[in-house]
């Protein structure tokens, strides 16, 4: 074989090691929902799809077995190229040069692309390799029936647990045949959402922490607590980076006269727990269960208290708003007709304006809430009613601001189209959380 000729059959042998190795990739990282639902549908991708799920084991030996035979082909000629041009350093060459090839052209350049475009590439591998599975049939048989023998009849490669991206693609099947409402299908994502998100997420932000100095008379408390209706509130001495810990309402019951007199807030206070900004609410929710606490002050990477959250309001970020016995139904403020727009108090977070009215905001590390968001657009002007910014397709009327402080803000679309109006059927279970409310523990 002339050298041309040798490096022709080098460069296909690469090609088909490349092959091989991107089909394995997308085969194995394509969900197993995906490839029942394509097998379901009509025309040769269908077909291929029938032959993965009825023989993964022969189509996965024969990748194996002709990757294997590319590679020893490669290796082989490029030792024989290389002791044509270089017949000192023939072998050192030529391994050198065939394990760069092998590893960057033949498995980590496919794979990366097979796994990043599984669903595309997959059932075209599987129509290629169906032909070199006839075509090295008594190798594949042969292979096959020795894994058999080692692992076991049953043995089965595609045997696996079900994997978020097979509940991904349910969830979106669910969508498009409409087999499940919007409530079980809203919960399913914020279930597979959960392990993502941060604290700084869905904290109370700073600015709307309702908390006690230390100070404070008994009747100043109870008078906070009748105002605010929390059953949980952070206690503090010069200020909310000086946090005593929290007070539990209860702890004031049957208190008697004297008691009241000589009220010190100090006593029935218990230690604060801590958490910071950029902690997954999913560490967070088991370690609060494990401490048996309800509330935590949030720290940025500074030490600074920036926020506080509450075991409602990770629950709350699952199931939607959860309804106790202090919410006021009447202080709960619902998106008005989509055609005027919409109310939304200035607490709520960015997250729940997108998942409650379709308006995208996006995150930032300056701000997760709409009051940030429009105190940055702002500057350094103060607030005040009847402000209107314009932004991206939306404006934003300052409707109620209390002490340069944004109370609520009424949301309407400048380009004709209307925001999303929530379901009149679920209005009160979809009128926006405590981060609606500017809020508290509680």
């Amino acid at each position: 074989m002339s050298t041309d000729q040798e490096i022709l059959v080098l460069v296909v042998s690469l090609l088909l090691s490349a092959f091989f190795s991107g089909s394995e990739a997308a085969l194995l990282s394509l969900p197993h929902e995906k490839a029942k639902q394509i097998a379901e549908e009509h025309g040769l991708d269908s077909w291929a799809m029938k032959r993965w799920l009825q023989m993964p084991n022969d189509i996965l030996t024969t990748i194996l077995v002709g990757n294997n035979f590319v590679n020893i082909l490669i290796a082989t000629l490029s030792a024989s190229i290389a002791e044509r041009f270089f017949s000192n350093d023939a072998l050192a060459i030529s391994v050198g040069v065939t394990t760069m090839m092998i590893l960057l052209f033949g498995e980590i350049a496919p794979k990366t692309v097979g796994r990043g475009h599984s669903e595309k590439f997959a059932a075209t591998s599987v129509l290629i390799l169906t032909g070199f599975y006839y075509l090295m049939w008594p190798v594949v048989k042969a292979f096959t029936k020795i894994i058999q023998l080692v692992l076991g009849k049953n043995a089965n490669v595609r045997s696996r647990a079900v994997t978020k991206d097979d509940i991904e693609v349910m969830v979106e099947m669910a969508e498009e045949t409409r087999t499940m409402d919007s409530k079980q299908i809203d919960l399913l994502n914020s279930i597979l959402e959960f392990p993502s998100i941060k604290v700084k997420d869905i904290m109370v932000p700073r600015t709307s922490i309702e908390a006690i100095k230390k100070d404070s008379s008994f009747l100043e408390v109870i008078k906070m607590v009748r105002e605010v209706a929390h059953s949980r509130y952070p206690v503090y001495d010069e200020d909310l980076d000086d946090v005593l810990g929290f007070l539990h309402v209860k702890d004031l019951a049957f208190m008697g006269p004297d008691e009241q007199k000589n009220f010190d807030i100090t006593k029935y206070v218990k230690p604060p727990f801590f958490v910071y900004e950029h902690m997954k609410i999913q560490a967070v929710f088991d370690h609060m269960n494990r401490k048996k606490v309800h509330l935590a002050l949030v720290k940025d990477e500074n030490g600074i208290v920036v926020g506080m959250l509450t075991l409602e309001d990770i629950m709350e970020e699952i199931f939607g708003e959860i309804q106790d016995e202090h919410d006021d139904e009447e202080d709960l403020i619902p998106g008005v007709e989509s055609a005027e727009g919409v109310l939304v108090p200035s607490t709520i977070s960015l997250r729940d304006l997108y998942n409650e009215y379709d308006i995208e905001i996006p995150l930032n590390d300056n701000y997760s809430t709409l009051n940030g968001f429009l105190m940055e657009q702002l500057g350094n002007s103060f607030p005040k009613k009847g402000h209107l910014i314009i932004w991206d397709g939306y404006s934003f009327e300052l409707v109620r601001v209390k002490s340069s402080e944004i109370k609520e803000v009424k949301i309407k679309s400048t380009t004709g189209l209307h925001l999303r109006e929530p379901d009149k059927k679920e209005s009160k279970e979809t009128s926006d959380n405590d981060h609606h409310k500017a809020i508290g523990a509680k």
